[in-house]
């Protein structure tokens, strides 16, 4: 079987710089064979230009304004959105009116023997779901019984959504496979790490739907929800009549003693959201048994240990034909180190962020045994790539392909680890070293440096993986 050499890039790039100067580009110069674009998408994370705070990469404009709103990119056709409040909705981005991402590209693509992946994101903490009709109808609901940003996996609605827009995409389009993400997490870890980058700490779903399903199921949601407003007060510290002496972690296990409906919601929610891919997965391969279809792994799973354990990839792969984990060393640091400072100052409230992270690299099983404060300007080594490379191809069983993203140059602040030829290499080394098939360059193209993706190249044909 080839090594599958993918990239993450969006529209805006092949309108900027024109279909086949960037298929040409980067078959000739980086070796690339498959396609994932992102068609569907209100994160910023994987379509648009450069963010506005890095440097040119070498390719496209070198002004990175750009009109960025989200949504879908491709056409879309109303007849797939029956049993659902929510219609398709067209990307507004002025930059992209009338391109399809897909059906611009595929034959271009198909011509050269590259394949076409489309990339399709649920992430909406951007907020610009605000602007798609009926949207707040399928929001999640929290503890304190308020519409949440994200919508409700349990929402049928936002369920019916989901299988018309796939549908839609499998039968307009002939697609090689299927990419999809959605970075969430359970609501305790949710509030042990105040929600993570761009997100907050509050706990879900209470809406009614999973308040029928809770009931159905025999569980006390009226216990969880008083749980989580208890740990929200703890995490904050408006704990009242807080026990004299004792730090936030000892009390929260005082509460989860008192409210053990705490880890149930959570599991409840879990389960959830694995029953959400399971059903993605069971539909898609109806329509289309050959396509290939695989699932982003959020990059909480290289810094929690809770997230961790409830990503299970052997489980995982009973409905996937691959997964993609994220393994952005570079920027690996200071997510690691924004992770930790978070949990100090809210479960772990005391202990010293050294000691902290300390346990955790080895609760992670990393060797990156750097000063604390070091962390974001050293990143996290190669080694580590191959160490979640072969630790998640030894749990798929075979049953999966693994194709992990590979950090090159994904924005960071001042100070923080950088991207080079000498570690994009190293990556895509160390990722082939740990037994994957493939793997799949990251964030989106635009924001990649040419000289970044000539070193994958030169990596690629080093080691006689090229034509």
């Amino acid at each position: 079987m080839s090594t599958l050499v993918g990239i993450q890039i969006g529209a805006i790039s092949f309108v900027d710089e024109g279909v086949e100067t960037v298929l040409d580009g980067l078959q000739e110069t980086v070796g690339v064979n498959a396609l994932f674009i992102a068609s569907q998408a209100f994160d910023r994370g994987v379509a648009g230009r450069q963010v506005v705070t890095r440097p040119w990469p070498g390719h496209g404009p070198d002004d990175f304004t750009d009109q960025h709103l989200g949504g879908s990119f491709v056409t879309q056709h109303d007849q797939f959105y029956g049993g659902t409040v929510l219609a398709p909705y067209r990307a507004p981005d002025r930059e992209t009116v009338g391109f399809d991402a897909l059906g611009d590209v595929i034959e271009p693509a198909r011509q050269r023997g590259q394949k076409v992946y489309s990339w399709v994101l649920e992430n909406t903490h951007s907020g610009l779901t605000k602007a798609v009709p009926n949207w707040p109808k399928v929001l999640q609901v929290d503890a304190w019984e308020r519409t949440d940003g994200y919508a409700c996996l349990r929402n049928p609605d936002y369920e019916h959504w989901w299988l018309s827009l796939l549908e839609d995409q499998v039968k307009t389009y002939q697609l090689d496979g299927l990419l999809f993400g959605s970075e969430r997490q359970g609501p305790l870890d949710n509030a042990f790490s105040d929600g993570g980058f761009a997100r907050d700490g509050e706990a879900y779903c209470f809406c009614r739907h999973c308040l029928a399903e809770a009931a159905r199921l025999g569980l006390d949601a009226e216990r969880a929800r008083q749980g989580y407003l208890e740990l929200d007060r703890l995490m904050n510290d408006q704990e009242e009549a807080a026990p004299l002496g004792d730090r936030s972690f000892i009390r929260f296990l005082s509460l989860l003693g008192r409210y053990p409906e705490l880890v149930a919601w959570d599991q409840f929610w879990q389960d959830g959201y694995t029953r959400f891919q399971a059903r993605l997965y069971g539909a898609l391969k109806f329509l289309d048994r050959d396509l290939a279809v695989g699932w982003h792994i959020w990059h909480h799973n290289s810094f929690s240990p809770l997230y961790r354990s409830q990503t299970d990839f052997t489980r995982m792969a009973q409905h996937s034909d691959f997964i993609k984990p994220v393994l952005y060393n570079n920027c690996a640091g200071y997510r690691l180190h924004h992770y930790i400072r978070t949990i100090g100052q809210r479960l772990f409230r005391g202990v010293p962020e050294q000691v902290l992270y300390d346990l955790y690299r080895h609760l992670l099983g990393y060797d990156e045994a750097v000063p604390f404060d070091r962390l974001p300007a050293s990143g996290l080594s190669p080694d580590y790539v191959e160490r979640e490379t072969r630790r998640t191809v030894a749990a798929v069983r075979g049953q999966a392909a693994v194709y992990p993203g590979l950090d090159i140059d994904v924005p960071t602040p001042q100070g923080v680890k950088k991207t080079t030829p000498k570690e994009a290499r190293a990556s895509v080394r160390a990722a082939l070293d740990g037994g994957a098939t493939g793997f799949v360059l990251s964030r989106k193209y635009s924001e990649m440096s040419w000289e970044n993706l000539a070193a994958v190249g030169q990596e690629l044909s080093d080691r006689g993986l090229r034509p």
